[in-house]
């Protein structure tokens, strides 16, 4: 409720303060902004007081049914549905109240009790309502737009407590001035505009407004602008006492993030020609693509309105009129031109036909008006003429049906451009100093109340705009983009896309030469390079404009020091000189000083990076066009790596980069993105394997990498000069990489972390040698890595394929290949100086043991845990995981249904799914079916399985469950409580249904535990946290899905299934239950060493994997996957945890090599101990149909005689 003694003059408070406890009538409810104004409103500033919407009664629907039909009932408020799904319903009808009224009336049509209600209890008012149509006929036009206007503002002198009227208007008000830049005032007219509506108002036949018309219209390009234009002179003028606003929105677009990407719902504008285009209709247009699209998203319309009325109520009474321009054609505004959504919805249309489209979209627009009007007769008007004579001259009428339908069609697609041409022929800057000081108020918040066109990336919030008018308009299945989707922009992989990010990146066509070439010398070059060499002054002549123009500007590199500089500063540090000095002391020979320094110089000869950025050009020019031939698209966080720009440029420390590790291409794939993105490239920590590739090693090493052995922990000298040299690169503030896994995991698992590399950083830092590092987590995901196949056959024993320049010329046809997307997403800087900070104020201690856990540990399992948040998958994650759980087979209608299923599943864990947003489900799965190519089958037309026809193709399955294994930290904690429910359940109930009665929950998550100790290698995390308290967690997750019920809370809490459970439990059971076989079948296979002999480590795991093959033959394990060599030697590394076996030495052969050997422990070599342990995990198997009656051991053996080999 209002106080009564607020007053037209507000201090300064927060937009939310200001607006809360206050009235606001709106009119225009219904209609696109008036919509987006309310559901703004109640979302930001749910402590208003009320707001009065103005609704129309019409054709027996009352106001407050309109309001509830046509409001409330609008998916605009999907998003407030879900952040208040408890009290929605009586939230959203506490604050809304339909006014019946009609603004066409003098005193509007409202009831005295109406009319009184709001003069008592009104504060702000904003006037919404307009003529929806361009060119309705004038008398029309100046009843709605003009006298509305003025009824309204006569109603609104009576408001008592009124702080701010805003009158949303239009920028093209003043549009009868052609080409030119406006400013925020008002333009005089050249006619009297009371007597114009006075004649309007009187005139009493179709030809008296027919000649008003042509009297008042001059060069005004439709009757709304004239109208509107006449309105605000009108308001100018009797405005008295009011506070008044004028907003100008230019051509209102769908929303860019509120309240979700691409929001539309109203055909018209852009819109509709968009729409028109995506459909086939309309194809030509006419207007220079270089010229200004001046759309403007209708969320910063929304705040823009907001902000203003807000500032007006600051004011002092009396004050002018406050005339603010909504719109992006200011150059403060970073301009759209009309060549970027000419091939962004086309491309987008393209890829994601509508059902009901008309032909194939395409689109172009002609400068001249001549050559567009022989296009359109060539293209329209000869066809639509051509058929109907032949149609009518057959009598056919099937085809005169269809002629007149081509006609109704063409006659359509001029009337749109007949209607928009004027907006497209003609261009206008609109000043926006009333916006710059909307954003200048110390109250503005550009995270809630955004209205800066600066932080919009037009691409995406085109293609955003086209999934909308697919998904608002068309009521097409299309999966909605959600908030985070506005930061994630397709990054260039040509000209086209280059020159779209900036339109004006040349002057004229020269980039049409040799595109990738231009793209490649002008990329991280500094100011003036257009002024020096003979390349750039040749470029500079033919007009290419360098600096801004470019996809993000240049950040200055740091200086590199010469190969020798570096290597006389290795030598000479304190480090390397002591263990020479050690090596001297151990052995005094003159000699030893001399001979070390030549290993050092060595070492750092092969190991030093080179950075040269004629070669990183030449790179990327390469890599340009690998990265095309491969990829659809790169999808890039461009947010986060603006951050990254921001800590390179502000050099307040050195920046580490962490990327994931799942392909050869992530070594590519960093530099070239720092490249593109013109910020200094990285140096990459690389192994020894790739100085075998000839000259490749030196592009590598001249492109960042610098190369280091796999292990060198006995060798003092090779570790301090590695500390060394990694060290300088830091203390230089050049940016470094690394992978933390160590290795590229072959199973599309994380790995756990390796501390080495890590652990030179921290000590860097806590040497005083830098003042801070500033790490970064990097998560790079793929829709199909390029080494599945390599995977497959590693996972399956067979040899690594080392690197070589043999190796690299037979990957060329593999490149030629289609590998989808890659995602790139940057996690939350971590740094150093505050990390080492909090950690020494509270250090975390190991739940387990008591004991602190160390510094590297912990900031090693941060990252970790960064990278996994920051993780996406892809619709073949999701199609694999399906088909893997249908191993027969699977129609695709079926498919489709499951796969948007897990979708939806992976997105309510906070997950996203990369290349799904503005597709239909059938479009994604699809795709991803195309992708798995061989991996999969069509047993008919319409069913799909794995593709394991015979034993051969048994590796498939490792294929697939590479893809299944990226969404597992989705679900694994979920997964452990579900296995555990299913397996007690099911052995208390001797293998029957699930248990009606339950499981009682500390006996639940007791057992839980077991399993999930047992898979802790599986599944990186943090080991030393409370496991307990984390399936908990999972428990109560599980719970809130309504996938378990708790029952009996009070006294013992039983956990029961809801009748919703079984397609998620089902989920959850088949993730794990294929690593679950493997720990098993590990465990089973340790039977043969009980008489205490040793057996090598990796025989072991040889001798594991031949089991695992043997049982999933014979039936006895269900699972392929459970075959794979880095899962049995997880197991290994497990049991040798829990102390089941122990490594030893012992020696072999004449020489008497010493080698590592496994041995049962003592416990586990006699009695039943390793027997009980194997039963222990066989009760969370789920056993195969149509195997073995019983899984006993012994009767196993005696069953399967090949077993008895063990």
């Amino acid at each position: 409720m209002p106080d009564d003694d607020v007053t037209p003059h507000i201090q300064s408070t927060s937009m939310e303060q200001f607006y809360a406890g206050k009235g606001l009538f709106v009119t225009g409810g219904t209609g696109f902004i008036g919509k987006t104004l309310i559901e703004k409103l109640l979302r930001s500033t749910p402590d208003i007081d009320k707001i009065y919407v103005m609704v129309r009664p019409k054709k027996g629907r009352s106001a407050h049914d309109r309001l509830e039909s046509d409001i409330i009932s609008s998916p605009i408020f999907n998003r407030l549905r879900a952040e208040r799904p408890a009290d929605f319903d009586s939230f959203i009808r506490s604050k809304l109240v339909a006014i019946g009224g009609d603004i066409n009336s003098a005193s509007l049509g409202m009831s005295a009790q109406d009319a009184q209600l709001l003069i008592d209890r009104v504060n702000v008012v904003v006037h919404s309502a307009a003529s929806v149509s361009f060119n309705e006929p004038l008398d029309v036009a100046v009843e709605m737009n003009t006298l509305g206007a003025m009824y309204m503002l006569s109603f609104s002198k009576q408001i008592k407590r009124l702080v701010a009227y805003v009158h949303v208007s239009t920028a093209y008000v003043n549009s009868n001035r052609r080409n030119c830049t406006l400013l925020e005032k008002i333009y005089p007219l050249d006619f009297d505009v009371e007597a114009a509506i006075d004649a309007v108002t009187k005139a009493s036949s179709t030809e008296d407004i027919e000649k008003l018309h042509l009297n008042l219209i001059g060069t005004y390009p439709n009757t709304y602008t004239l109208t509107k234009s006449m309105a605000e002179h009108m308001l100018a003028k009797h405005r008295a006492h009011v506070p008044l606003v004028l907003l100008r929105p230019t051509i209102v677009g769908a929303s860019w993030k509120e309240p979700i990407p691409g929001w539309v719902d109203q055909l018209a504008a852009a819109g509709a020609i968009f729409l028109a285009g995506g459909m086939g209709l309309l194809t030509i247009l006419p207007g220079d693509p270089r010229s200004i699209a001046d759309i403007v998203p209708v969320d910063f319309v929304v705040n823009a309105i907001l902000l203003s009325a807000f500032a007006k109520a600051k004011e002092p009474t009396g004050a002018a009129p406050l005339i603010v321009h909504s719109g992006t054609s200011d150059p403060r505004e970073q301009p759209l031109r009309w060549r970027v959504p000419i091939g962004t919805v086309s491309s987008y249309f393209q890829q994601n036909p509508p059902d009901k489209g008309l032909s194939r979209p395409s689109f172009t627009m002609f400068p001249s008006h001549q050559l567009f009007q022989i296009n359109w007769f060539l293209r329209y008007t000869l066809p639509s003429s051509a058929y109907s004579t032949i149609a009518n001259a057959s009598g056919n009428v099937h085809h005169m049906n269809q002629a007149s339908r081509l006609w109704k069609l063409t006659w359509r697609a001029r009337q749109l451009v007949e209607i928009f041409k004027p907006f497209t022929e003609n261009q206008w800057v609109f000043s926006a100093d009333g916006l710059q000081t909307l954003r200048a108020m110390p109250e503005y918040n550009s995270t809630h109340w955004c209205c800066d066109a600066n932080d919009v990336m037009w691409e995406r919030y085109l293609l955003n705009y086209s999934v909308g008018l697919k998904k608002w308009l068309l009521h097409e299945d299309v999966i909605d983009v959600d908030i985070e989707g506005v930061q994630h922009t397709e990054m260039a992989l040509s000209t086209e896309r280059m020159l779209a990010w900036d339109p004006d990146h040349h002057a004229i066509s020269f980039p049409g030469l040799l595109p990738d070439m231009s793209w490649a010398f002008t990329s991280s070059r500094k100011p003036g390079y257009t002024k020096a060499g003979i390349w750039g002054r040749f470029m500079g002549l033919t007009g290419w404009k360098e600096g801004a123009h470019h996809e993000a500007t240049y950040v200055p590199r740091v200086p590199a020091d010469p190969l020798s500089a570096i290597k006389h500063h290795v030598l000479h540090s304190q480090a390397v000189q002591t263990v020479i000095e050690n090596a001297e002391k151990a052995a005094p020979n003159k000699e030893v000083r001399a001979l070390m320094e030549a290993q050092v110089l060595e070492m750092l000869s092969k190991m030093a990076a080179t950075v040269n950025y004629k070669s990183v050009r030449v790179a990327g020019w390469l890599l340009r066009k690998v990265w095309r031939q491969m990829y659809d698209k790169i999808i890039v966080d461009e947010g986060g790596l603006e951050t990254i720009r921001n800590l390179v440029k502000a050099r307040e420390g050195p920046l580490v980069l962490i990327p994931t590790h799942r392909s050869y291409i992530d070594f590519l794939m960093m530099t070239y993105l720092f490249f593109a993105y013109n910020i200094p490239v990285p140096h990459i920590f690389a192994g020894e394997d790739f100085l075998n590739m000839g000259p490749m090693t030196q592009v590598l090493r001249e492109g960042g990498a610098f190369f280091v052995r796999r292990s060198f922990k006995d060798d003092a000298l090779y570790t301090a000069v590695f500390s060394e040299y990694t060290q300088y690169l830091l203390t230089k503030g050049h940016t470094v990489e690394f992978f933390l896994e160590g290795t590229r995991s072959r199973s599309g698992k994380q790995l756990p972390p390796q501390f080495g590399m890590l652990s030179t950083v921290v000590k860097c830092f806590e040497a005083g040698r830098v003042d801070n590092i500033h790490i970064v987590p990097v998560t790079i995901d793929y829709d199909k890595p390029v080494e599945l196949s390599v995977h497959q056959k590693e996972l399956l024993g067979e040899g690594k394929v080392k690197e070589s320049v043999g190796a690299l010329l037979k990957s060329y046809q593999v490149l030629r290949q289609d590998f989808g997307s890659v995602s790139v997403r940057f996690g939350s800087p971590i740094h150093l100086k505050q990390f080492v900070a909090t950690y020494k104020a509270a250090p975390p201690v190991d739940a387990k043991t008591g004991s602190t856990v160390s510094l590297v540990t912990d900031l090693a399992y941060s990252v970790t845990d960064a990278m996994i948040q920051r993780a996406t998958c892809t619709p073949c994650h999701l199609v694999a995981t399906i088909l893997l759980m249908f191993r027969n087979g699977v129609s695709k209608e079926q498919l489709i249904v499951q796969t948007n299923w897990l979708r939806t599943e992976i997105v309510a864990r906070g997950g996203r799914v990369l290349g799904s947003q503005g597709r239909t489900p059938a479009a994604m799965t699809e795709r991803a079916l195309t992708l798995l190519g061989n991996l999969i089958f069509w047993r008919r037309s319409n069913l799909v399985e794995p593709a394991i026809t015979n034993r051969e193709q048994y590796s498939n399955m490792i294929g697939l469950g590479y893809y299944r294994n990226k969404i597992l930290h989705w679900f694994y904690k979920e997964g452990v409580v579900a296995c555990t429910f299913h397996a007690l359940s099911t052995n208390n109930n001797q293998g029957s249904a699930m248990a009606s009665s339950g499981c009682n929950k500390d006996t639940l998550l007791q057992h839980a535990l077991f399993l999930h100790e047992l898979l802790a290698v599986e599944f990186v995390r943090k080991e030393y946290v409370d496991s307990r308290s984390e399936l908990d967690g999972a428990l109560t997750t599980l719970t809130q899905r309504r996938v378990f019920a708790v029952e009996g809370a009070n006294a013992t809490p039983t956990v029961v299934l809801t009748d919703d459970s079984q397609p998620t439990l089902s989920l959850l059971c088949a993730v794990l239950w294929p690593f679950i076989d493997s720990y098993w079948v590990a465990v089973t296979s340790l039977l043969a060493i009980k008489a205490g002999e040793g057996i090598p480590p990796k025989a072991l795991v040889k001798r594991m994997q031949w089991l695992a093959e043997t049982m999933y033959h014979d039936r006895i394990i269900a699972y392929y996957e459970s075959c794979s060599m880095e899962t049995l030697t997880n197991a290994l590394t497990i049991l040798t945890t829990w102390g089941v076996v122990q490594v030893g030495n012992e020696t072999k052969g004449q020489l008497k090599h010493k080698i590592s050997v496994i041995r049962l422990t003592e416990q586990y070599r006699t009695g039943t101990a390793l027997e009980d342990l194997a039963s222990k995990i066989g009760a969370f198997r789920k056993l195969p149909l149509g195997g073995p009656q019983s899984m006993d051991l012994a009767a196993l053996v005696t069953e399967f005689p090949s077993l008895s080999k063990l």
